[in-house]
């Protein structure tokens, strides 16, 4: 085919066209060279006028700029260049040059050519010129780049640091106002935080000199807010100037935070923001008195811009961070500004918010302001701005400004904050009662508010990274601004607990009327009256003396019993449980120690708990505690305020108690009547109980726990005290509602309520219910074990009679757990070493037991002591330690105890109640006061102590010390309660302190190692929750069997006859009669110790005394007595005259007439003669007990 060839004619096309595309290139280059130089041309322009301008406010202030200033900033802030409207923005950071120095990278050269030419001012160098401009650039990035370096490494602490000379500062210099305002105004336009930082300073330096110091209109600056034509450029001006004062504050807290380091010229920077916003520094104005109002309303007017602008976020930062080293002066101006823009703003709600958020977080602010800034705290005290806080700011779901993140730093922050919040609040309420008073419900909702978002996020919102805070315990924290203040936080929340605070608080509680009947009086008040001046002499200490005296004065006569009368929707009703739902929470959030301060602060308001209680019993329409039994079906937020009532009352009541001793508890009666005690008593057994069985709670994360934690630490302080000395009813903590064989069938079947009941409240269920479940479990675990007896496999020791105790303890020390829950054979070897006759078959090992026991409780051995008093029961020797190896010997003796109680043998071993406490391990339960278990061991000791807590001298002029002196094996020795305790001298202050350490050493500290021995013995056989369902009283029974005297209907119903004895026999007849008429209570006791060598029943009755009682004809002397035979057994059933009668004549017969019973303990046995009658029975009988024979083998 053809090809069609390029004519001259689209040649030409061609050339025509590249010519135009290389003409509009030409035209574009030119453009951009102009657009270029055009650029160039006004930055260098710029260039010029920024530096004219600023020497003409150096000029103006007397301000010359040293090589070495303006270039501490942070590395990585942006270099801001201001703007107008004939100047672009443009950043010169980055560009340190001259004209001659451009160079146009573009077109590799630094003149322009070509067509350009006209446009380029730049002359040729010479090489040399050239070396040296180079040389020039390169020294000077050197020297930048050193001083950059430079400032990376020096702290925000030289952020303003002085670079002039004193010669150079010049601030007396009269300069015309207007030619001041005009070279501010250029300063303004072409300001650059990083370089004019010392020309800024020295400018506030300059303006406040002439504030303060002259009074021309011509020359003073604030002059110029009467100039028509100047005035409001001059306010502008002002507000710029003052929140670049705001930044550079702000700067310095951002760049700081983390680090302890004090603002620099602080001073400076908050006198220029109170001197611009208030005329009383305005020495020009001082006269002019007429034109105070409209310039006060421009200071106003300045205020507010820089409030909206963020000016009291910026000041409250520097307070947080810096409140505890800041200088009075400082701190001064500081909180002056703070208030002047909420006063400038009358109180606005937003104003009053940012207050709250951002100075009121402030940690422990007016603790500082009231000792170091004083004017300013009664400046504050004397406005009205914290009655607006109170009636304005709501808490709601709101917190601090930037805590809304979910990280674990900024949640921990703002529960900080809140915390601050609250303090500054409280005291400044404490500060101002009558705010407080005029303004009640307001400030009960604000606290409450505060106090549930603390409640909320720190005791529901625990995790693996909790850490111990000194206000709020243990929650999620992680950071340490706070912790230089948190001390005077807490003095602040100690307002919270001073009477004038809380009183205000529960104004209504307290002022309102009785509406009980004042004419009853009490049984215990009458006796109180009738006792006279018999307790009037009684001494008291200081503080206790006026308490215990305002709370009897201030008590009613009368019983208050739950009688109701005040409606639930009554405005009172609503107040007093806002109230309590305060100081409910407050306990829950506070650290263990603050709870016990505030309470001990709340009890010792004479007639507060009184109130309280009347006010209890007032409640609802038949008395609060019924209320409380309903609550418990409410919604949670709809029951929250009446439990709080309710868990306020008990956290007081339980805090009182364990300060009281038996004397206030009973005789006095503080801070209740007995009568009305039993009614606490019976409606906590009943509420904790019903919490329990309907299963409310299950857990300690349950809702209702709170609640249930403080009525059963109420409930369980009751029934402790009931125990050891008791002022209830016989079946008082029985419980009414659900019978004892439903909750004993549930514990049966392993119900966890049931479970849950007998390790909270065990007495609601019978003792003996109680104890047949105890040897459930014992049976249980015997079968576990394969311990039946007929399958077990005894272990057989021998002992002799004259080393019981320590041949029982070689044989029987070592034996693992198991050996020794079962089976154990003894044969007894006597004095010349031969067996003793008789067969094993859990007699002889009862008597084994019996004789052990006997020999290692009796005081001469040292193991243990009796208590000084009637009663000499038994405690853990503190000289012990004199026996070799005592520790062990105390761990066999626990397990032989063990043994005994786990077989059921009784032992009367009368032990004392405190060291039953350390079997049970009631000593370590919450609010357990030693000095309540003392007289237990030395009531005497016990008086002296209370004498010294009740001396109304000074304690000090008895010369005690925390030490306590003993005597050891003839030698005074002084051991220290405390470290240095012979050197800290017991004064009114800390004799409380001393008390209990002291009777805490005496129940615990001296026998401590001793205790853990004997109860490690007996755990080993009686786990703890065994024994946790037992008071120690009862404790005491299931040890020694029932302390009561003897049922003889059960005895005759549970006895077995041998040698023709039966229970129509004549003598077995006698016998009743004789301990049913003729025998007291101790006699008969006597003869339960004679027969069974316990003085005591068993505890379920007879029928399981182990082994059974039992009642044998005996015809012969016991060492030539057989055992029963058909012919001795017809003779005792018919009454004949044995064989050995009838041929033992004269002396023989009459050996046999006056023959005394005898008895076999190990077998319960008891072997009668048969005498001719009653009367010789009945002598001989008692002959026998009183001569305590028997207790021989048979």
């Amino acid at each position: 085919m053809f090809k069609v060839g390029k004519t001259a004619g689209s040649s030409v096309i061609e050339n025509a066209r590249a010519a135009r595309q290389e003409r509009a290139n030409q035209r574009l280059q030119e453009h951009a060279a102009s657009v270029i130089q055009c650029n160039v041309k006004g930055y260098l322009t710029r260039i010029q006028i920024y530096k004219q301008w600023r020497r003409e406010i150096d000029d103006v202030i007397g301000w010359e700029e040293c090589d070495t200033s303006c270039l501490t900033h942070e590395n990585n802030s942006k270099t801001q260049e201001p703007s107008s409207s004939t100047l672009d923005k443009i950043n010169p950071s980055n560009k340190n040059l001259s004209t001659q120095q451009w160079q146009f990278a573009s077109f590799g050269s630094n003149t322009l050519t070509g067509v350009y030419r006209n446009f380029s001012n730049v002359q040729p160098k010479t090489s040399e010129s050239e070396d040296k401009t180079s040389s020039s650039e390169s020294a000077s990035d050197s020297a930048i780049s050193s001083q950059s370096s430079l400032s990376k490494e020096k702290t925000c602490t030289t952020l303003c640091k002085e670079t002039v000379s004193a010669n150079n500062l010049h601030l007396n210099a009269k300069v015309d106002a207007t030619e001041l305002f005009y070279a501010i105004k250029k300063l303004l336009v072409v300001f650059d935080k990083r370089k004019d930082k010392a020309r800024f300073q020295h400018l506030c330096r300059f303006l406040l000199y002439n504030v303060q110091n002259h009074a021309s209109l011509k020359i003073s600056y604030v002059a110029l807010s009467l100039n028509k034509t100047l005035a409001l450029k001059w306010i502008l001006q002002v507000k710029r100037v003052l929140w670049i004062v705001c930044q550079y504050i702000q700067d310095y807290t951002e760049s700081t935070a983390g680090k302890k380091t004090e603002l620099p010229n602080n001073s400076l920077l908050f006198h220029m923001l109170t001197a611009f916003t208030d005329i009383s520094d305005w020495k020009v104005m001082q006269k002019q008195t007429a034109l105070h109002t409209p310039l006060r309303l421009i200071c106003s007017n300045i205020i507010c811009d820089i409030q909206n602008k963020g000016c009291m976020r910026v000041v409250g930062s520097v307070l947080v961070k810096d409140i505890t080293n800041m200088k009075p002066d400082c701190l001064h101006h500081c909180f002056t500004i703070l208030m002047r823009q909420v006063i400038s703003s009358k109180c606005s709600e937003a104003s009053i918010k940012s207050f709250a958020v951002d100075v009121l977080t402030v940690p422990s602010l007016f603790w500082h302001l009231e000792n170091k800034a004083s004017k300013c705290f009664a400046s504050f005290t004397q406005s009205n701005i914290l009655t607006s806080i109170v009636t304005s700011y709501h808490v709601g779901s709101t917190c601090p400004r930037d805590c809304g993140g979910g990280d674990d730093s900024v949640h921990s922050d703002c529960v900080i904050r809140v915390l601050c919040m609250l303090a500054n609040i409280v005291h400044m309420l404490g500060v101002q009662p009558e705010v407080l008073d005029a303004n009640n419900k307001q400030a009960v909702r604000l606290l409450n508010g505060l106090i549930n978002y603390l409640y909320v996020n720190t005791t529901q919102q625990k995790s693996s990274t909790s850490t111990w805070h000194p206000v709020l315990g243990y929650f999620s924290q992680t950071g340490i601004e706070y912790s230089d203040s948190m001390s005077f936080v807490k003095m602040q929340l100690e307002y919270l607990w001073k009477p004038e605070f809380f009183r205000s608080i529960f104004r209504d509680v307290l002022s309102l009327e009785s509406l009980h009947d004042a004419t009853s009086l009490p049984i215990q008040a009458e006796q109180i009256i009738a006792k006279g001046s018999a307790e009037k002499h009684q001494k008291f200490t200081t503080k206790m003396s006026s308490y215990l005296k305002r709370m009897i004065s201030s008590r009613p006569e009368q019983i208050l019993l739950p009688t109701g009368g005040r409606k639930l929707e009554y405005e009172e009703v609503k107040s007093a449980c806002n109230a309590c739902l305060l100081y409910r929470k407050a306990l829950a959030i506070f650290t263990h120690q603050l709870q016990l301060e505030m309470l001990t602060g709340l009890t010792f308001m004479d007639d507060v708990l009184c109130r309280l209680w009347r006010f209890i019993c007032e409640l609802g329409q038949s008395g609060g505690l019924q209320l409380f039994l309903s609550a418990l079906s409410y919604p949670p937020d709809v029951a929250e305020p009446y439990f709080a009532v309710f868990t306020l009352f008990c956290d007081m009541t339980s805090h009182i108690l364990s300060i009281l001793d038996d004397v206030e508890f009973y005789e006095q009666q503080v801070p209740f009547h007995l009568e009305e005690l039993l009614t606490i008593s019976a409606f906590l057994r009943q509420f904790v109980f019903k919490v329990i069985w309907n299963k409310l709670v299950t857990d300690w994360e349950s809702p209702m726990y709170s609640v249930f934690d403080s009525s059963h630490t109420l409930l369980m302080m009751l029934y402790d005290r009931d125990a050891r000395r008791a002022f209830t009813p016989p079946n008082h903590w029985l419980c009414k509602t659900v019978k004892s064989s439903t909750i004993r069938n549930e514990l049966d079947a392993g119900s966890p309520r049931a479970g849950l009941l007998l390790r909270k409240i065990p007495f609601v269920i019978p003792h003996k219910d109680r104890v047949i479940y105890f040897r459930s479990l014992v049976a249980a675990n015997k079968n576990a074990l394969g311990l039946v007896h007929d399958t077990d496999v005894a272990v057989y020791i021998r002992v002799h009679r004259s080393r019981l105790v320590a041949d029982g303890f070689e044989q029987l020390n070592n034996l693992p757990t198991q050996a020794l829950k079962g089976t154990i054979r003894v044969k007894f070897v006597n004095d010349l070493g031969l067996d003793e006759a008789g067969i094993d078959q859990d007699g002889v090992f009862k008597e084994f037991l019996e004789e052990i026991v006997r020999k290692v409780f009796n005081p001469d051995m040292n193991l243990f002591r009796v208590t000084n008093g009637e009663e000499a029961k038994l405690y853990p020797s503190p000289l012990s330690h004199i026996q070799d190896d005592h520790l062990t010997l105390f761990n066999f003796v626990g397990r032989i105890l063990g043994k005994a109680v786990y077989e059921g043998i009784v032992l009367d071993i009368p032990f004392a109640n405190f060291f039953l406490r350390h079997l049970l391990g009631h000593q370590n339960v919450a609010l357990y006061s030693p000095i309540d278990e003392l007289p237990s061991l030395d009531s005497e000791f016990y008086k002296n102590l209370t004498w010294v807590k009740r001396y109304e001298g000074d304690i000090g002029d008895l010369g005690l010390t925390f030490t306590y002196e003993e005597d050891v094996m003839g030698k005074i020795e002084s051991r220290e309660l405390i470290p240095g305790g012979s050197s800290t001298m017991v004064t009114n202050e800390n004799r409380f302190m001393y008390i209990h350490t002291l009777a805490h050493y005496r129940l615990h500290t001296q026998i401590k190692q001793q205790t853990r021995a004997f109860v490690q013995g007996f755990r080993s056989l009686i786990p703890s929750t065994w024994t946790a369902m037992f008071s120690a009283p009862e404790l005491q029974r299931l040890i020694s069997g029932d302390n009561v005297d003897m049922d003889l209907t059960d005895l005759k119903s549970n006895v077995m006859y041998y040698g023709g004895f039966h229970s129509s026999h004549r003598l077995i007849k006698w016998l009743w009669d004789i301990l049913e008429r003729d025998y007291t209570a101790r006699e008969r006791a006597a003869f339960l110790k004679f027969v069974t060598s316990c003085s005591r029943p068993p505890l379920l009755g007879f029928a399981h005394l182990q082994p059974q009682f039992s009642i044998r004809c005996v015809e012969v002397p016991d060492d030539e007595d057989t055992g029963d035979t058909v012919a001795t057994v017809l003779r005792g059933f018919l009454r004949l005259p044995s064989t050995w009668q009838s041929s033992k004549k004269g002396r023989g017969s009459q050996q046999h007439r006056h023959r005394l019973p005898t008895a076999s303990t190990c077998f319960n046995l008891l072997k009668l003669p048969n005498y001719p009658n009653k009367d010789v029975l009945r002598e001989k009988l008692k002959q026998a007990i009183c001569n305590n024979t028997g207790f021989e083998l048979s």
